[in-house]
């Protein structure tokens, strides 16, 4: 039988995984987003051409629905394996997580410099 501590891993590791590549997905394919005007106050889905808006709340949004759908697959993934995870599988899975954060810091990261 998988440990708890195993399963609780496997589950966190897979959100992390999918919360990072919808939040970021999300902006690189331009998803529709819910956007903050904070000239009105107003929560739209598409902000009218030349208006102020954060797109922050809506990439937060994609992230957790990511991260859900991680852990979903987590869940799956360890009711399918019923024996405890090799130690090369949880130091892999970690490094993907890292990963993934990097990456999609990294995309962030780039998007802030003036020559994009």
């Amino acid at each position: 039988m998988m440990p708890r501590a195993h399963r609780a891993y496997a589950i966190a590791i897979c959100a992390v995984i999918g919360g990072a590549f919808a939040y970021a997905a999300a902006n690189w394919g331009q998803w529709p987003t819910l956007t903050y005007l904070p000239v009105t106050g107003e929560l739209v889905w598409h902000a009218p051409p030349g208006a102020v808006a954060m797109i922050y709340w809506g990439l937060v949004a994609w992230g957790l629905g990511g991260a859900a759908c991680g852990a979903v697959v987590g869940v799956v993934a360890c009711a399918l394996w019923k024996r405890p995870l090799p130690e090369r599988l949880l130091l892999v899975s970690g490094a993907w997580a890292i990963a993934a954060l990097v990456l999609a810091g990294g995309y962030f990261t780039w998007t802030l410099w003036p020559w994009h």
